[in-house]
């Protein structure tokens, strides 16, 4: 009897088999890209405080974070850039460093100096940057009859929660449309009339519009929670807003001005088609993940929105 030897071809025809099977598996599952996943953790903190020219940021904003900043380990430099209304600092870590334990530790940083920064300072967005942080696909929101207030307020609050499901997507904020945002225009002659200003008139709406929870009253067996809910539902309840008691009668804010649905300055206009539209990038996260499988995930998702 003849004994099993490797030169057998059956065993070299199986041997080729499982090598190829083995091969395409490999190739199917093995992570697509445009760039390869290079480790030079940056990560880069936005702050935003809007109006406040360029010095001002530098000095009481981006300055104060720099020196924060510092205390944060493995630190290579930094870069920075003050703007109108924001602040952009970029730091780069020494190779080799885990970008998220350094988003994390940066965020610290950030939120600890938060009370030294100027009043009115929105807290500020830490993000990780790498090569490899642009966008993969975009997914266009347009609709005839929607106003770009509406598509913004689709894309940001309706399609993008759906899409972050997707494995391996990062999904930043929405670009164009128009983000809704209550407006009290104000007249200055009539403000200066009632002796009035404008931050009388501030004041005045953040006081009248509130939610103020009041304790909780027992009744028998029953314990009842018990809150003020006084914020305001439209409109002419915000034109009816006093803001200031002379005698027996009051200023309305409708006496000095006219409150409006309106919407924040619009900084990028998109157009799809040459209609007024607005699109949510999508963006790949770091580390080993496919870039063709978020892309497939985006598409089998759109059609289950």
């Amino acid at each position: 009897m003849s004994g099993f030897s490797i030169r057998n071809p059956y065993f070299i025809v199986v041997l080729c088999l499982a090598v190829s099977i083995l091969g395409v598996t490999a190739l199917v599952r093995m992570p697509v890209d445009l760039f390869p996943s290079i480790n030079l953790p940056q990560v880069v903190v936005a702050t935003f405080y809007s109006g406040m020219p360029p010095q001002d940021i530098e000095t009481n904003i981006t300055s104060p974070l720099e020196r924060f900043f510092t205390l944060a380990s493995g630190i290579d430099h930094l870069e920075s850039r003050s703007m109108l209304g924001v602040s952009i600092i970029r730091v780069f870590f020494q190779p080799g460093t885990d970008a998220d334990a350094d988003v994390t530790e940066l965020s610290n940083l950030a939120l600890a100096d938060l009370k030294r920064l100027p009043p009115g300072t929105l807290p500020p967005v830490v993000l990780k940057s790498d090569a490899s942080s642009l966008p993969v696909c975009l997914v266009a929101v347009k609709g005839a009859g929607l106003t770009e207030t509406q598509l913004h307020d689709y894309a940001q609050f309706a399609i993008r929660n759906q899409i972050a499901v997707i494995k391996g997507a990062e999904i930043p904020p929405p670009f164009g449309g128009k983000y809704r945002q209550i407006m009290v225009r104000l007249d200055p002659y009539k403000l200066a009339s009632r002796q009035l200003s404008v931050m009388d008139v501030v004041h005045a709406v953040n006081k009248s519009s509130l939610i103020l929870p009041a304790g909780d009253v027992k009744m028998g067996p029953f314990d009842l929670y018990v809150y003020s809910n006084s914020l305001v539902d439209n409109m002419q309840q915000l034109n009816d807003v006093p803001v200031k008691t002379t005698g027996s009668s009051w200023v309305k804010v409708s006496d000095i001005g006219q409150a409006e649905d309106s919407s924040a300055t619009q900084y990028n206009i998109v157009r799809v088609a040459g209609q007024r539209s607005a699109y949510i990038p999508i963006m790949k996260q770091g580390g080993d993940t496919n870039t063709i499988e978020v892309v497939n995930g985006v598409r089998s998702l759109i059609g289950h929105l």
